[in-house]
């Protein structure tokens, strides 16, 4: 609105200011010569600029008409010449096609850089374009996770398995709230590296990610011929830890102390390589081949998922020849009460996942085949070479497979087989 001041009526609080948009002008009551003047000041594309009158309603009406044309980016009366009218120029055909005016793309400029903090402007577009406007399926991190469950369900997967899918894959849909397709490494890797846990346990959380993102794309999620974000992920670096095993006496001692229906527990793990928690879901008698000689791990009980056959060795076979007409589960109880009471009735102390890292270290020893270990164990070769190998010498193995009871029908006298 303009303004008008009659002469009578000329402000006393100097500077004025003029602000249409962007635009600022200022007027400034000058004294000389015991006269009163009136500089309308402004900044244009040349620099600043002044302008004197001696009548203030002039000088209003200037800077009213200057503070419009600013604003109206009159490049007229800003007097755009040379090198500063070729730029105008250029951007002008440059925005062309985009049906945006020039001031108005300058301002979503400024705004861009102002929410990203940095120019990369054009980065940033064409990180959207491929992360948020992908063109791919709108399959939200949650919903990914659920159809994951229910075909592993499906495929039969043990309850360990689908239970880990449901503690780490839950987890991971709670944090990312968003399409799975919009999801890069570097927000996998910080959320993963914010996790205090350990490295064994931030590998089990890569390890099912990566699964649930091969599984997405599979499903066309993703895009089919591009890896996912969860591939770059590396492995993360677990300290090899000193194994804790049982020298062939204590493991002598520990059956010669345990009871009839426990026996088999310990002997299953210790020169069989069972998982305890395979056990506690009721892993049966009839699992066992007496006539071939080997043990299936079925993958409903498995902790992988997957099923296998592990080999006994003859002493295995001694050990459950008075159990080999037994039907059912052979051990489905918790065996913390129990192993207590042969530990102290041994006086062995017991060890958490001893009888299984003694499996491992003895058996490895034994067949010097790192592949054949982890196939009965569950595991992988890097994982049986980094906790097994070199862990006994040949000697002390020998005396750990030569663990045996005197005859197959007392289970009681142990002989260790010089």
């Amino acid at each position: 609105m303009r303004r008008n001041f009659p002469l009578s009526a000329v402000p006393t609080g100097f500077p004025i200011q003029i602000k249409k948009g962007h635009a600022t002008v200022r007027i400034y009551h000058v004294h000389a010569r015991e006269k009163s003047y009136y500089t309308v000041a402004y900044v244009d594309g040349h620099g600043r600029k002044r302008k004197t009158f001696a009548d203030f309603d002039l000088a209003m009406r200037e800077a009213e008409d200057i503070a419009q044309k600013l604003r109206d980016g009159d490049l007229q009366a800003l007097k755009l010449t040379g090198a500063e009218r070729q730029t105008y120029v250029v951007a002008e055909r440059a925005i062309k096609d985009t049906g945006l005016t020039l001031d108005a793309v300058a301002r979503d400029y400024a705004r861009a850089v102002e929410v990203l903090g940095h120019t990369g402007i054009v980065e940033a577009a064409r990180y959207f374009k491929k992360h948020v406007e992908t063109g791919l399926p709108d399959v939200s991190v949650a919903d990914a996770v659920k159809k994951f469950t229910d075909a592993k369900r499906r495929e039969g997967m043990s309850e360990a398995y689908l239970k880990d899918i449901k503690t780490i894959l839950g987890r991971f849909a709670s944090n990312f709230r968003c399409n799975i397709a919009s999801i890069v490494t570097e927000d996998l890797r910080d959320y993963i590296n914010a996790m205090h846990v350990s490295p064994v346990a931030k590998n089990n959380h890569r390890r099912l990610i990566v699964v649930l993102f091969n599984f997405a794309k599979a499903h066309g999620w993703l895009r089919p011929n591009e890896g996912t974000a969860a591939d770059a992920l590396g492995a993360y670096k677990v300290k090899q830890r000193d194994v804790v095993i049982y020298t062939p006496s204590e493991v002598a001692r520990l059956l010669a102390a345990a009871d009839d229906d426990f026996l088999p527990y310990i002997v299953l793990i210790a020169f069989a390589g069972v998982r305890r928690e395979e056990l506690h879901k009721g892993l049966t008698w009839e699992s066992i081949n007496f006539d071939r000689g080997t043990i299936l791990i079925p993958a409903a009980i498995a902790k992988t998922g997957r099923k296998r056959k592990i080999d006994l060795c003859d002493n295995v076979l001694a050990w459950l020849a008075p159990y080999r007409g037994n039907r059912g589960a052979i051990f489905a109880q918790d065996p913390r009460k129990r192993m207590a009471k042969v530990s102290a009735a041994s006086r062995v102390t017991w060890k958490r996942n001893a009888l299984r890292h003694s499996f491992g270290s003895y058996r490895l020893e034994m067949v010097k085949n790192a592949g054949q270990v982890a196939l009965e164990m569950g595991n992988s070769a890097a994982v049986v070479m980094a906790h097994y190998f070199e862990i006994v010498d040949a000697k002390a193995a020998a005396d750990y497979w030569s663990i045996r009871p005197v005859s197959e029908t007392s289970q009681k006298i142990v002989a260790l087989r010089r």
